[in-house]
């Protein structure tokens, strides 16, 4: 396998999860072991409630302020600049941007074969969207 490099500022976000995510490195292109994404997300903007039931992650926030919803009881945790946070396999997550600038989240994920197994179930809601989008109607 050949060393790659990517400008992240040329890939366009995919929704991923509900937000917009830049899948950078991933098993479906070099990587056999893990998988690495930005996260783009404008104030009010996040990722569901969701596992990775194989994979552990880590967050790197590279710039702004947000919450990070963890475990089946939604524990907040806030987040800013220049925190690392490791969420264990099979642990129910999510994040939201508080603030009021871009939130920037470097995803580790490893061992990075979970892109097609994200789970997101009754064991596992997804976040109540009046937490990620407090303007919208809910139904």
């Amino acid at each position: 396998m050949s060393v790659k490099i990517l400008n992240s500022k040329k890939i366009k976000p995919e929704k991923i999860l509900g937000g917009p995510i830049k899948p950078l490195i991933s098993n479906k292109d070099v990587s056999m072991n893990q998988e690495f994404a930005l996260g783009v997300f404008r104030p009010k903007q996040g990722l569901y409630f969701h596992t990775h039931p194989n994979s552990e992650e880590i967050y790197y926030v590279i710039k702004g302020r947000g919450t990070v919803f963890v475990g089946k009881e939604k524990n907040q945790i806030k987040i800013v600049e220049g925190d690392v946070l490791y969420i264990p396999a099979n642990t129910p997550h999510g994040v939201t941007n508080t603030g009021r600038t871009t939130l920037v989240i470097a995803f580790f994920v490893s061992p990075g074969k979970e892109r097609a197994g994200y789970e997101i179930g009754k064991d596992c809601q997804v976040l109540e969207e009046k937490i990620l989008y407090p303007d919208k109607k809910l139904t």
